[in-house]
């Protein structure tokens, strides 16, 4: 069991740092050792200290967030918080455990602490996703060749009974494999079914209809019996329903 979580905020705006300090000191589980009003003086305290949490802003001046997070080789548990929903697909390309969209409510706040407290407890590097530490790819078969295909590479996946067609940076791979089987290796806050022939990335869906998403140009049709599942995804980050 962890014992009390060290973090630090990395916030340059005044109010957002000391409404997480407020939350943070409530807790018994977490202990705040550092706020940093930019990303690079976290990255100056990074390297000389280790931590467990980052609680890292987006829009920063001098270096971004995301930009700080594409530094770091080995990162710490993240969770982003931003004013900006747009940005929260992005930050799951990093493996952030969580996102709070400001204004931050407490309950929400712990709901995100609990995550990485799951986390530490059981070893994962993700714990909304359930991956293992540092697995972001998967290996999928086609023409005798084992690919090697980061998640954030997939734009969508199309079932044709017992194959699927991936398709991904701008290329597709068939593969002998059925869309249930390859469901299950992928992680649940990246992807959703929409279709019982069709699960599509989330960051990659560029519009939502009635009765379909788009991606790269192309109409990914959604089905009635996916569409609550497709909706739950969406509200989680305040887009339109389908």
């Amino acid at each position: 069991m962890k014992e009390r979580i060290k973090c630090i905020i990395v916030e340059d705006e005044p109010l957002a740092q000391r409404v997480l300090e407020k939350y943070i000191t409530s807790l018994t589980s977490i202990e705040l050792v550092k706020k940093c009003n930019n990303a690079l003086e976290a990255a100056v305290f990074l390297h000389r200290n280790k931590v467990d949490l980052i609680f890292l802003d987006i829009k920063m001046p001098e270096l971004t967030g995301m930009d700080f997070l594409k530094t770091l080789s080995d990162p710490p548990a993240v969770i982003i918080t931003t004013a900006y929903a747009e940005y929260a697909l992005e930050g799951y390309e990093y493996s952030v455990i969580d996102y709070l969209l400001k204004p931050v409510s407490f309950e929400r706040f712990l709901k995100a602490v609990n995550k990485v407290i799951k986390m530490l407890n059981t070893g994962t590097k993700n714990a909304a996703a359930g991956e293992e530490a540092g697995a972001d790819f998967i290996f999928l078969k086609s023409d005798k060749i084992n690919h090697k295909i980061h998640f954030a590479q997939i734009d969508y996946i199309e079932g044709c009974g017992n194959y699927i067609k991936v398709f991904f940076d701008d290329r597709m791979i068939i593969v002998s494999k059925r869309m249930s089987a390859v469901e299950k290796s992928l992680p649940p806050h990246r992807f959703v079914r929409t279709h019982k022939s069709y699960i599509a990335a989330v960051n990659k869906i560029e519009q939502v209809g009635g009765s379909h998403v788009r991606i790269k140009g192309k109409n990914i049709p959604v089905g009635s019996v996916y569409k609550m599942g497709l909706n739950e995804i969406l509200e989680k980050y305040k887009l339109n329903k389908a």
